[in-house]
């Protein structure tokens, strides 16, 4: 009874504090009862139609997107337990905690030989250490060839807490390490981002190049190259300027990278990367800068994070999407 009492209170005075009560109702520790019905008023509070009603439920989608981001990076396909990048050269390539091995695994997180990596003619294949336990899935693997992550099905291996694919970039291959038990995931504590602004959630018309580019886009790592597909660019207005990005084609979306004004101030030095859909038939799309994000290589040293070029520096301070500030 003086539970419901509680419980009671709290639903009638959430219409009088909704500040507190937002607070409150996503608060570790409370009661689940309580905060069910302290998110359900507050949700009731804000209003249901007309536009009062629009801001509120864009800064509730953005928060929502930004609450998956965050769960994006700490799952298991993240960039927070990566653990190791290895490239790879032609022939056998030693993989365990020993030092004495090519590829050094994190200490404590295998035995000395795992196996070897064995590098023929552009492919790569993992051959176990006798008594090493490696699987593929649950079952134990001795040998099997490893395809890349440009395949449709890139093969996972995995020992103990540690797991691993092949990458291929350019001419390069490389081994990807996870460590699922990386410090990182669980000592991370968010992304700082600038409020939400729709001001920033733009209208941009897309211009065909007459015929679709390819260009080389540098990346963080010295003489590795990205060579993604430019269809054309995205013309939009923004501060009183004329501006443009030129957009990568990216599966079934655009991928821009982009610096502004605010690049190596606020945000991360190389810049920002942002999602948008392809065009409709007016061949219109939204850049919704809100969702500028910031590329791997902040959460981790072992990405191959492409830079923005000259062509996609903006003039202008974009003040929203997500910050950066460089670790001490």
């Amino acid at each position: 009874m003086e539970q419901d009492l509680v419980i009671s209170r709290a639903v009638t005075e959430i219409f009088a504090h909704d500040h507190l009560a937002r607070a409150l109702a996503f608060r570790g520790g409370i009661d689940h009862r309580i905060r069910a019905l302290l998110v359900a008023a507050i949700i009731l509070a804000q209003p249901a139609t007309g536009e009062e009603a629009e801001p509120a439920r864009y800064e509730s989608a953005l928060a929502a997107w930004r609450a998956e981001r965050v769960a994006s990076l700490k799952g298991p396909d993240g960039w927070l337990n990566l653990a190791g990048l290895y490239w790879l050269k032609e022939g056998a390539n030693s993989f365990g905690a020993a030092a004495t091995n090519d590829f050094v695994a994190p200490e404590g997180s295998a035995p000395p030989r795992l196996g070897d990596f064995v590098v023929e003619n552009g492919t790569v294949s993992f051959r176990a250490t006798r008594g090493a336990e490696v699987f593929h899935g649950e079952s134990p693997v001795t040998e099997t060839l490893l395809a890349d992550h440009q395949e449709e099905d890139a093969t996972l291996l995995t020992a103990g807490s540690l797991a691993w694919t092949v990458i291929r970039r350019m001419d390069r291959l490389g081994v990807r390490l996870r460590d699922y038990e990386h410090p990182a995931v669980t000592a991370f504590t968010g992304i700082e981002s600038y409020p939400a602004d729709p001001s920033w959630r733009l209208e941009a018309r897309f211009k065909p190049y007459a015929e679709p580019r390819k260009i080389r886009v540098p990346t963080v790592v010295e003489g590795l190259g990205w060579e993604p597909t430019v269809p054309g660019t995205l013309e939009f207005e923004a501060q009183g300027q004329s501006l443009s990005l030129e957009a990568y084609r990216s599966n079934d979306e655009f991928m821009i990278v982009f610096a502004d004004a605010t690049t190596g101030d606020t945000t991360y030095p190389g810049g920002r990367y942002l999602a948008a859909d392809l065009p409709g038939e007016n061949d219109t799309t939204i850049l919704d800068f809100n969702k500028a994000y910031n590329p791997p290589c902040v959460f981790t040293e072992f990405a191959t994070c492409p830079l923005a070029t000259p062509r996609n520096r903006l003039p202008v301070a974009v003040h929203a999407g997500e910050k950066y500030t460089e670790k001490p």
